[in-house]
Order: structure tokens, then sequence, then C-alpha cells
């Protein structure tokens, strides 16, 4: 009976020194996700000479659910292959049970969460199209969206408040004529505003946004030391812009609003805000811009 027990201990020590010694799926597997990448991207290159550059490699961890330890069998590649001056980057999973056994395919890339700015859009556009259709005296006016963003309101309250504005800057063209706007939309009350960009003329006089500047990088200082934690923050303007008010009275009026793009930086963080001043108003608020297209 001991020599039989004695036997038995020796054979599942050899069997889990076998086990040991074997190298893991992730390089067990790698010549055959090489291979498996090489033949699907010399039919889509059309090439037979490529080579394949093994960019990520992890082995898969199964799932426990038997109560005995069930080995790696899976592993996972991405892999960069190049020839006749193409390239592709693959996906490749690698199954050596019940056979050896990989898989390529493109490797997928995640798309970016959808911003408020996303959703605002549609509105922002029609109200770009009916304003350059009045200005332009043009009915077949389009309008591209050159850059968007969607604004973080500040937080005070002790509850996340969700955004509820974004702004855009629209080109306008049509009848062989074109001008730009700035829209801004509000969620809350339903609609979108649209605003001209004041054109700069060189040596001519300073424009509200100049005048507001100070304010305006005031107001992101203060705002960047409480967020970063520091009171030693410095601040850039990125750019600015002085909006042109529609004139729909018959008497001129005069620009008082002007937004802002300034960088805040300080203890070696730094962040980015939108700041948008009103000269009637005498103030400036910045938000957080969390998503800009074309910046």
């Amino acid at each position: 009976m001991k020599k039989a027990l004695a036997i038995r201990a020796a054979a599942v020590f050899a069997l889990l020194c076998g086990c040991a010694s074997q190298p893991p799926p992730v390089e067990e597997l790698k010549p055959d996700a090489v291979k498996a990448a090489n033949q699907r991207a010399a039919l889509e290159l059309g090439c037979v000479a490529v080579t394949v550059h093994v960019l990520r490699q992890e082995t898969i961890e199964e799932g426990q659910g038997t109560g005995w330890y069930d080995y790696p069998h899976k592993a996972a590649y991405t892999l960069e292959v190049s020839g006749c001056q193409q390239r592709r980057t693959y996906s490749v999973t690698c199954d050596e049970r019940p056979r050896k056994n990989c898989v390529a395919g493109p490797v997928v890339v995640p798309l970016p969460p959808r911003q408020l700015a996303d959703d605002l859009r549609p509105g922002a556009l029609k109200a770009a199209d009916q304003r350059g259709a009045t200005e332009l005296a043009c009915e077949a006016v389009t309008s591209q969206v050159v850059r968007q963003e969607t604004i973080e309101e500040t937080q005070g309250t002790g509850w996340y408040e969700y955004p509820h504005t974004a702004a855009y800057r629209m080109n306008a063209s049509g009848c062989g004529k074109s001008t730009s706007y700035l829209v801004v939309c509000d969620s809350r009350k339903n609609n979108c505003v649209t605003g001209a960009f004041q054109k700069k003329t060189e040596g001519g006089p300073p424009q509200l946004a100049d005048k507001l500047a100070p304010d305006a990088m005031k107001t992101a200082d203060q705002r960047g030391a409480v967020e970063l934690g520091c009171e030693a923050v410095t601040s850039e303007v990125l750019r600015q812009e002085t909006i042109e008010e529609a004139q729909g009275t018959g008497w001129y009026e005069y620009p008082h609003r002007a937004v802002y793009s300034i960088a805040v930086s300080g203890c070696g963080k730094s962040t980015k805000y939108a700041v948008a001043c009103n000269n009637r108003k005498r103030s400036c608020i910045a938000g957080h811009t969390l998503n800009t297209d074309n910046d």
C-alpha cells in the first residue's frame, strides 16, 4: 500500500514538474500568431515580402469555476506588419486547445465618448445657416464646424453639475461669399445664439478682447488656483475673439462679448479653460473644455 502511494505521489510530482517546465502560452503561441498575421497581410497588402513586429502580447487567464486550476491556454497579440511600402496593424488571438489555432483581425479603435457638443451640433449648424443666409443674402448657405467645445460648469454645490453649454466656431459659405460665427448652445434653454468674429485690422485700434484679456486671465487664474491646489499659477491666452453682435435695430450695436482659450499651469500641473467675458455685465466665466476639434 505504501509503495503504491509513493508511486502515485511520484507520478503527480512528475506531472507538475512537466507542466512547470512548459513555456507560457504567450511564448509558445507567438510563432503561430506571427504566421497568422503574415498570411493575412500578404493577402491584404498584395505583398509576399512582409516583416512582422510584435507590439504587445499577453496571456489570457481562464475563469476558474470547476474547483480545479485551469492553466491558461490562450494568448492575445498586437502585431504590426509592413511590406511593399504599406503597413497594417492586427489583433491576433491564439488558442492551443484543442489544437493550435490563431485568428488575425484588424485592431479595433474605440470611439471617443459622445459629448454634449455632439448632441447640440445640429442646432448649432441650423443657427449658423439662418444667420448666414441673412447676412450673406443667400438662401443656399452651408455651414461647417471648425471647432467645438463642451463647457464643463464650475462645481460648487457638492453635487456634480452636468454640462449644458457647448460652443462652436462655424464657417458659413454660399453664393461666392463666406463668413465665420461663434455659436453657443444651451441645452437647458434649448436654444443657440450666434455671434460673428470681429475682424482685426493691421495697426487698427485695440479690440474688446484686448481690453478684457486681463479680466479673463484673472478669472482663469482664480479657478486654476483652486482646482490645481496651487497658489502660484500662471496663465497664457491661447486664443481670443471679439464677438460682433447681430445688427437688427438699424443702429450699430458695439461688441460687448469676448471669448478666450486660456492655459493655466502651476505646481507641476496644468489645465485649460474656455473663458467668456461680458463687458455689459462686467463679468467673466471660466469653464473646462471637455473636447476640442481642430484646435
